[in-house]
């Protein structure tokens, strides 16, 4: 079960509660609107209503105007234009739509898309010279051709005039075009940056076509529009949102016959609603695939017939090229993976790059995309063809590939792209320095945290919450996709009243209960989280909601994200999991007869950090020792609530790893910590035994108590929960005893210590389990071992008289804890006086 981390989205309740009341709309609504940056009221009324009209003027681009002009110009005095596009869904859209209004208009316009194979991406100069030759004027790149720079200026040498519409990442040197589109471009004052590059295009057509005719293009574009900007992969929000939005709604209806044939051909039924998933997942690789595998000017041509029969024939074409890639496809994905788990160290190397002879470079973006999401790392796949190499890479959130690739610029003959998906060339003897080099800067700019999976929840809610009224609330903020996620909630606390695998081990099927209410949830490819969990087991879920229909009846469902054991229960599981009894029954030193150097501080624990932050320059390494479970819990909650700019604290469990200005140790193994490495030492609570507390004293010159007498029932308490009793040994032989098979039990520690407060309702942590094995195996009853949370046990027989559990010298010496702990707090007390 892989580790994910949850991010909780801050939001301001009051803002919420303003929202909610001022929109009539559900709390848990209103913080999904806050947390997608919205804020403004107006802002959230446009957000809410999706108005058509609520276009930004196209005229607000840079050099539109200088566009429009030329374009009129050529169109008028029947001068040639190419619209020269890309092999990716969105160069294909975008070509299709400002071909289709340029006929409209009168324009003599062909189109050309550089093969992938033979050209590879962007603007090259033999299709320049080839345009040429046929007789074009002016050229109309569309998703491509701002880092065109040398390409241009040989255009211009050779008389042609070029219009760049484009939306990827600039550099610092523009193309000397006759007009540049780009929203990203410095000195672009536009709104809206985010558009994909069929979203630029589309701006050029409302430019051409002037004010009155907005909602006319609208209605004739927008579904080609919104099926490139949902392929790209580009934020759902402004104008993006209203695009995919109004595109969606007009999907079925549709009056393309290439889109009608796609959809057919990918199975659309005509009362299906149609999602951003499927056109991601459903047709947007149904185009790509002609890019990757076959030509995409078939593509082109799909959306531009009025043939019926033409574009049935090319859709089928399309449906069969998808099932080539996808083998394809899958070659390469598993040849990746042995090469992963054989060569690459993910433990230190944080960046993937593969590369393979004659790997079909129209395919290994897509692989790179699928190793990204498995291992969370940025992934480069590199096709090797002779000399040169073609690389695709897909990153993940905190490493920008386009920067990245530019601090590797001179290992690279060129690249291009974005922060999350980039393409480059190189040659293939620099493929080795050109990892070494992206790996460094990986080191230098990736935190180990990046590498963690995040689930970014937007709200907590309750069961009570959830009811078809709000669920449909909930539509009111699609369509979902990148920038607009479908929203994740956090259930915190619930029960698990039932929970199976479904649909042949696949998927997990859940009923959860809170204040006795109840839900159910579906968590699909999660089955394998069956054997992570058992009912009666308190968890938080975070997931999507829905409408399950079954049976035609409608009923309120969670879709399952993650599902985890509640954060101050993991907390305390990894608190008695690294509470090493046997080091605390042992005597560690001769006690003193005289302590000189313990000193009663008046610090509580925010003081110490906040004057750590203050005088932070002066390098003043402070310790906090904390031994009880309590304390545990408050110092991490307290740390989990404190201010993020507190950079200098980090926790450890046992013994200082990576050091900190401040570390902060829970269940400290005293002699093992290199106390005299800093300056300033505080107990937050008592050490179990005066024999620990000597060693520190021994060992530093002042030790600061930060702690009052009260805090000594913490330890009292933390000493009754690991010692066990007459009744926990009974339960625990008998549970591993009526379970085990042929003398043989195995199962997960964490859920063995669950199983057994669910069957007999009893207060049981690790460390009292383990102990009480322990005791087992000097007893001769049964052998132990724990590897990777895994407990293998074999059941002994047992020669001669009943077993006397009292007998045992490992309990002897639990038990003694108690003494020892009174002995230590009859000397720290002393010093209160």
């Amino acid at each position: 079960m892989d580790y994910k981390k949850w991010v909780y989205r801050s939001v301001d309740e009051l803002k919420v509660q303003e929202i909610s009341k001022k929109f009539d709309i559900s709390p848990m609504i209103a913080a999904v609107i806050l947390n997608r940056g919205i804020h403004e009221l107006d802002d959230i009324e446009r957000f809410i209503d999706r108005d058509i009209t609520k276009f930004h003027d196209p005229s607000l681009l840079k050099d539109m105007d200088k566009a429009v002009s030329r374009i009129k110009e050529a169109i008028n005095h029947k001068q040639k234009i190419t619209v020269y596009g890309d092999y990716d869904v969105d160069g294909v859209t975008s070509t299709a739509i400002l071909v289709d209004y340029l006929l409209k208009c009168g324009g003599d316009v062909n189109y050309y898309i550089p093969d992938r194979i033979d050209e590879g991406y962007g603007i090259n100069k033999n299709a320049l010279d080839r345009l040429k030759q046929e007789g074009t004027n002016l050229i109309i790149t569309v998703d491509s051709g701002i880092t065109a720079v040398e390409e241009i200026d040989y255009a211009i040498e050779l008389g042609l005039d070029i219009i760049i519409t484009d939306h990827h990442e600039c550099k610092e040197e523009i193309p000397n075009a006759c007009a540049v589109i780009n929203p990203k471009q410095e000195g672009c004052n536009y709104p809206f940056k985010d558009f994909a590059g069929v979203g630029v295009t589309f701006k050029l057509i409302q430019a051409l076509a002037g004010k009155e005719k907005q909602i006319e293009v609208m209605n004739d574009y927008c579904e080609i529009v919104c099926l490139g900007t949902i392929a790209d992969v580009v934020p759902l929000l402004g104008e993006n949102r209203l695009i995919v939005y109004y595109g969606l709604k007009k999907m079925h209806d549709t009056h393309n016959l290439g889109l009608k044939a796609l959809n057919k051909a990918s199975g659309i039924s005509s009362n299906k609603k149609i999602s951003t998933g499927f056109i991601g997942f459903g047709i947007a690789p149904r185009i790509n695939a002609a890019g990757r595998v076959g030509s995409a000017l078939r593509a082109v041509e799909l959306f531009l017939t009025n043939n019926q029969k033409k574009a049935e024939e090319i859709a089928y074409e399309l449906n069969e090229e998808n099932k080539n890639r996808q083998t394809t496809e899958a070659q390469i994905l598993e040849e990746a993976f042995e090469m992963i788990e054989k060569d690459i160290d993910l433990s230190e190397q944080k960046v993937i790059v593969l590369s393979g002879a004659n790997w079909h470079h129209g395919v290994i973006g897509i692989v790179a995309s699928r190793i990204t999401e498995k291992y969370h790392r940025p992934t480069i796949l590199i096709s090797i063809e002779g000399d040169e190499g073609k690389g695709s890479g897909r990153s993940i959130n905190g490493f920008n590939l386009f920067t990245a690739l530019s601090a590797c610029s001179n290992d690279l003959v060129k690249f291009g792209g974005h922060e999350q998906a980039a393409g480059l060339t190189l040659h293939t003897e620099n493929i080795a320095v050109f990892y070494e080099h992206i790996d460094t800067y990986a080191q230098e700019n990736l935190c180990d945290d990046n590498l963690i999976p995040r689930i970014h929840i937007d709200y907590r809610i309750s069961i009570d919450q959830l009811d078809f009224g709000t669920i449909r609330q909930l539509e009111t903020l699609e369509p979902f996709g990148m920038g607009n996620p479908a929203p994740v909630f956090a259930l915190q606390n619930v029960v698990i009243s039932n929970l199976r695998a479904v649909g042949e081990g696949k998927h997990l099927k859940l009923t959860l209960e809170q204040d006795g209410r109840y839900i159910d949830a579906i968590g699909f490819n999660m089955g394998n989280y069956e054997q992570k969990f058992i009912t009666q087991d308190i968890v938080d879920v975070a997931g999507s909601l829905g409408i399950n229909t079954y049976n035609g009846k409608d009923s309120v469902q969670i879709i399952v994200k993650d599902i985890r054991i509640p954060e101050h229960k993991t907390n305390e599981d990894k608190y008695y999991k690294t509470f090493d009894v046997s080091m605390r029954s042992d005597i560690i030193n001769n006690i003193t007869s005289e302590i000189k150097n313990l000193v009663i501080s008046q610090k509580e624990f925010i003081d110490v950090i906040q004057e750590s932050e203050d005088e932070q320059n002066e390098q003043r390494k402070t310790l906090i020792l904390i031994h009880t479970l309590l304390g545990a819990k408050y110092v991490l909650e307290k740390i989990q609530n404190m201010h993020t700019s507190y950079s200098t604290v980090s926790v450890h469990y046992n013994n200082v790893g990576c050091s900190s200005s401040v570390d902060i140790v829970i269940n400290p193994i005293i002699e093992q910590i290199k106390i005299q490495a800093y300056e300033q030492v505080y107990l937050y609570d008592s050490p179990f035994t005066l024999e620990s507390l000597t060693y520190l004293m021994n060992n530093h010159i002042k030790v600061q108590i930060m702690f009052n007498i009260e805090r000594f029932i913490w330890c009292d308490k933390t000493l009754r929960s690991i010692i066990p009793t007459r009744q926990d040994f009974v339960v625990i032989y008998q549970y591993i005893k009526t379970r085990s098979v042929d003398g043989l039990f195995t199962d997960d520690f964490s859920l063995l210590i669950r199983r057994i407060i669910a069957s007999y309702h009893v207060s049981m942590n690790s460390a009292k389990v383990k102990s009480c094995l322990e005791i087992f195996e000097e007893l001769g009853l049964l052998i132990f071992s724990i590897r990777n949370d895994i407990i293998q046990i074999k059941l002994l027989e047992h020669q001669g008289n009943k077993v006397n559990i009292d007998s045992s010298i490992r309990l002897k010496k639990l038990r003694e804890l108690n003494f020892k702990f009174n002995e230590c707090k009859n000397y720290i007390m002393n010093q209160f006086k």
